[in-house]
């Protein structure tokens, strides 16, 4: 594991969902999908600490390195991507 959890985001061609791209292994080689915060509830503990502690995410697909997130329109990006770098800091570190 790295001492240091990095974070880039990368738009998409939809407006409410980004890529974020991470130097931590997320998951295993199969991506996981999660329609609805109710599914992210009885996900991997990534999943669940995502749903639970960052506001606005709506929808979420973890890959091995990246997180493909759709957010309540009413969220700024900035304060998402700011909390999803947060929470993956106290997840990893």
């Amino acid at each position: 594991m790295s001492e240091y959890v990095t974070v880039e985001a990368r738009p998409t061609n939809d407006p409410d969902i980004l890529e974020i791209v991470t130097n931590q292994t997320l998951t295993g080689e199969v991506e996981e999908i999660y329609h609805n915060i109710d599914e992210g509830d009885e996900g991997s503990p990534i999943a669940q600490m995502l749903f639970s502690g960052v506001e606005g995410i709506l929808a979420l697909t973890i890959t091995p390195n990246s997180l493909i997130i759709q957010r309540d329109s009413d969220v700024p990006w900035e304060a998402l991507v700011d909390e999803v770098r947060d929470a993956l800091r106290d997840f990893f570190l």
